[in-house]
């Protein structure tokens, strides 16, 4: 399930802008990208979004735009320590000391943040404007999942119509059957060795193994099961259950179509698994 969320908080250090996008994932794929004061913080912050945005393949961004007075300073036994090693480089491979100086800049450690940068003030604003941030991603989430719901409800609609539809070719198929043994025995010149009685009783022993009246209660119970679930209030592991459902209306389908021998009921057999696994692939967005 994709989803979007931004926050904004005005603080004492700048300006916090929190952005929160997701796309669908099995599991909790979360990076963050955070300005280096706020690094320290970064695991309370992954066991945060863990906990509050479930599953999905999630970038978590933070820009502060600071206030005048910098949270940044050079550490300046770092840079000295870098410089005194590079510079003797830098004359051997005639680097210009502009470029030193550069380069010194971006090595780690020697831009650092203020030891007051990430006080508890800074961690509080930072907090709102990731809950608020929380608050519009989920909100996303929720129109999207009750966009979804109204699909997945007309599917498995269509899916309970098209079982109502196989009584009526109920009798046809029996005929067929009828007709294809008596066929069958005249082509091998036994049905003048066979009473009409006699024929009947294979009839229906041959047509009990061909009965499908258990498939398509299975099948109704379980089209049943599956709206009680989706419109339940509960979300934990909808997802899952849903789809181990879906898996049982899948095999009640592949029956009726294996024991259908009438391609009439065939054809309806295939426009429920169309819908089947149109449902199939929505369940992979569904926590």
């Amino acid at each position: 399930m994709t989803g979007y969320g931004r926050g904004q908080k005005e603080g004492n250090k700048g300006h916090y802008l929190v952005e929160i996008r997701a796309v669908n994932s099995k599991g909790c794929d979360l990076r963050l990208r955070l300005p280096l004061q706020f690094q320290a913080k970064e695991m309370e912050l992954r066991r945060l979004l863990q906990q509050r945005l479930g599953r999905g393949k999630i970038d978590f961004s933070l820009q502060l735009s600071h206030a005048e007075k910098s949270d940044y300073r050079i550490d300046e036994g770092a840079f000295m320590a870098y410089a005194e090693q590079l510079k003797s480089l830098g004359a051997e491979l005639e680097v210009p000391p502009g470029d030193l100086l550069y380069t010194v800049s971006r090595l780690p450690a020697v831009v650092v943040p203020n030891e007051d940068s990430l006080s508890e003030e800074s961690w509080a604003e930072l907090l709102a404007a990731v809950e608020l941030a929380i608050a519009q991603f989920n909100s996303f989430r929720a129109e999207e999942g009750l966009a979804m719901q109204k699909d997945l409800l007309g599917r498995l609609e269509e899916i309970e119509a098209l079982l109502q539809e196989l009584p009526k070719h109920e009798e046809e198929r029996l005929q067929n059957v009828r007709e294809r043994l008596h066929n069958n025995l005249d082509s091998i010149s036994l049905k003048k060795e066979l009473d009409e009685n006699r024929f009947e009783q294979e009839l229906l022993y041959y047509l009990d193994k061909l009965d499908i009246s258990e498939e398509k209660v299975r099948l109704a119970q379980h089209c049943q099961y599956f709206k009680e679930v989706l419109l339940a209030k509960k979300p934990a592991q909808k997802g899952k259950k849903l789809n181990f459902i879906n898996q049982e209306m899948g095999r009640e389908i592949n029956t009726l179509g294996s024991k259908a021998n009438h391609a009439p009921i065939q054809r309806l057999v295939i426009q429920m698994k169309e819908e089947a696994d149109k449902i199939k692939e929505q369940l992979a967005n569904v926590l």
